[in-house]
């Protein structure tokens, strides 16, 4: 007796203590027939038979030796389409609803708890009322076969399922998040950016059907909604980063087939009964049929022109021939084994590598790239240095023409006294300055200052050398000098106008005549009486236009005048803080030196403009006057 005893009670632990596989002993009975008939669960009743629209209840006979301890459970997967499921006749749970309000919620898992209260010692029934009104679906207990046992079993087997899909989708959403990353912190590629909308609308393809999801209470058409969004969005993402990787214009093919898939995703947003959304995923099917010819061909045609295409035709392969298994057996058997992913995932990790060798080679071809341009920049420095020497010895040897053709201005004659300056902006510059004596002893000077600086400035000024020595000989009236001045340089001056101031000093008659043309006044002062003022005039600019009108001014001369001719180089000049001289200064420093002699009164401006210019903005040149 005790050994019959020890043999029951390890029985019913055993029983107690294991996950029941509710594979056989199922019947149905339809609505409407007199009698259950046998069935097997793990099939659709379709293939059992039966037809659409169907509604009807399985009914299950489970043995519990001894009354368990703690709350049971029944796990059935997915049921096409709404349940109602009892245990011993008492209601332990539903899934979507009945007629007239039938709402079908296939894609939800079917996890029941049993009160303690509910089971019997012995026999007790499971009983599962099905309705399932789509010709698409299979219809009844058809995913797996219907497991039984404790709560804690069976969610622990549940939670096995969902960490499996987790750990895949975390694999997706990572590869996501190191591609968009990439791609935001260096937009180098777009192929990274197409890989990582590829795994994200994966991961919103797969999220719907984890077990975990529904205990989330969510709203199910807003999880269906996003499940078949993805599914449709997400091969389009995979043939842009195909084509992006490998910069091939897209044929008018394929963009037909992804705008097709957009607009067939997009109605997936929509509230429809699920056949309608099963036609369109055969339609999906068949536009998945067309893009994996263009896809292969695509990479066929850089097979062998770079690694990164092998990788990826490897990958695709891969995709591809599980993509075809779960096609077909989602076709025969109605069960998604889900085998896509497997070769999505493989196609991914074929992607990063291969972007990851576009990336290697891009920067073995940059190096290569900075390592010829900087030969290059070492080779044109050279030259540049060679060019800059023969240049700087051009602009030496121009400096000393240029020097030859100004004549250094300190002398005296009769009872004239000169100095000037000459401060080149460059080695070479644009202002010009010169005399010349008559047959009568007075005596005529020119200044000019031509409109910019360097060798364009610097021809023009030997252009007015000749024209100076042409003219000064035989004109000594100042108006007429400058009008026949213009006329010789209008044809050689384009923007190079010119500024000119020329004076005749009848040094027997004591008379000065001067005439201006856009040039600053030059200033008049006697050292007798202590005055200084600017003389008049100032005329059109030289080189503008034919036909000018320049006036001739006449000064008295007395003994101990003194006349400052200069360009406006000296005001123009500028202190670091961008301040100009301007002509206070300049008005300072004359009557400051209004008793020194026109050398010593030169150099003294000339200090005074180095020690407050930061540097020069233009050429400076003046000279000094003195009548005794």
């Amino acid at each position: 007796m005790k050994l019959v005893f020890s043999f029951v009670f390890l029985s019913t632990v055993s029983l107690s203590a294991e996950v029941l596989s509710l594979e056989s002993g199922w019947t149905f009975q339809a609505e409407g027939e007199m009698n259950p008939k046998p069935v097997s669960v793990g099939v659709p009743l379709v293939n059992q038979g039966y037809k659409v629209p169907l509604r009807g209840k399985y009914r299950l006979e489970i043995l519990v030796p001894t009354l368990p301890e703690s709350s049971l459970a029944v796990y059935m997967d997915r049921i096409h389409s709404a349940d109602q499921t009892f245990w011993n006749g008492k209601s332990i749970g539903s899934t979507g609803s009945f007629s007239p309000d039938y709402y079908p919620y296939w894609h939800k898992v079917r996890y029941y708890e049993i009160p303690i209260s509910f089971v019997t010692e012995g026999k007790n029934e499971l009983t599962v009322a099905i309705e399932c009104r789509e010709t698409q679906f299979r219809c009844g207990i058809f995913r797996s076969i219907p497991i039984f046992g404790s709560q804690d079993q069976i969610k622990d087997k549940m939670v096995y399922e969902d960490v499996n899909q987790i750990l895949i989708l975390a694999l997706f959403f990572g590869i996501f998040l190191q591609q968009a990353i990439g791609y935001a912190l260096n937009r180098s590629s777009k192929s990274g950016l197409y890989l990582a909308g590829t795994a994200v609308f994966f991961v919103g393809w797969r999220l719907p059907v984890l077990n975990k999801i529904h205990f989330l209470l969510i709203e199910p058409e807003i999880l269906v909604r996003l499940l078949f969004f993805s599914q449709f969005i997400f091969p389009v993402f995979i043939m842009l980063f195909v084509h992006s990787l490998f910069d091939r214009r897209i044929t008018k093919l394929a963009v037909i087939t992804f705008f097709l898939d957009t607009v067939l995703a997009l109605f997936q947003l929509f509230s429809m009964d699920p056949d309608s959304r099963f036609y369109l995923v055969y339609l999906w099917y068949l536009l998945l049929g067309i893009k994996v010819p263009i896809l292969l061909q695509l990479l066929i045609k850089n097979y062998k022109k770079s690694a990164e295409a092998i990788v990826v035709s490897l990958g695709a392969l891969v995709a591809t021939f599980f993509g075809i298994a779960d096609v077909i057996t989602d076709v025969l058997t109605g069960k998604n084994a889900y085998l896509t992913q497997y070769g999505i995932l493989t196609f991914l990790f074929a992607g990063v590598f291969a972007i990851a060798l576009q990336s290697a080679r891009t920067r073995r071809e940059l190096k290569n790239l900075n390592e010829s341009l900087e030969m290059l920049v070492t080779l044109r420095t050279q030259e540049l240095h060679k060019q800059y020497k023969l240049l700087h010895d051009d602009l030496v040897m121009a400096a000393g023409l240029q020097s030859k053709l100004i004549p250094p201005m300190e002398f005296k004659h009769n009872t004239l006294s000169v100095a000037s300056v000459f401060m080149p902006m460059e080695k070479i510059g644009g202002d010009y300055f010169d005399y010349f004596i008559h047959k009568d002893g007075s005596i005529s000077f020119l200044l000019c200052d031509v409109l910019g600086h360097g060798i364009a400035a610097a021809l023009i000024a030997s252009m007015l050398k000749v024209n100076f020595l042409e003219i000064a000989p035989k004109e000594k009236d100042p108006a007429l000098f400058l009008s026949e001045l213009n006329l010789k340089m209008l044809p050689v001056v384009e923007k190079n106008y010119i500024t000119a101031v020329v004076s005749h000093f009848d040094l027997e008659k004591s008379i000065l005549k001067y005439s201006v043309m856009g040039h600053p006044s030059p200033y008049s002062m006697n050292a007798i009486s202590n005055s200084l003022t600017p003389l008049g005039g100032r005329g059109p600019i030289m080189g503008w236009k034919k036909d000018v009108l320049v006036e001739t001014f006449t000064k008295d001369l007395k003994p101990g005048d003194r006349f400052f001719f200069y360009t406006d180089g000296i005001t123009e000049s500028q202190n670091k803080n961008r301040e100009l001289y301007g002509e206070l200064r300049l008005k300072e420093q004359l009557a400051a030196g209004l008793n020194l002699p026109p050398k010593d009164l030169n150099e003294k401006i000339k200090k005074d403009i180095r020690n407050f210019a930061f540097r020069l903005s233009d050429d400076v040149t003046y000279f000094t006057i003195d009548i005794k």
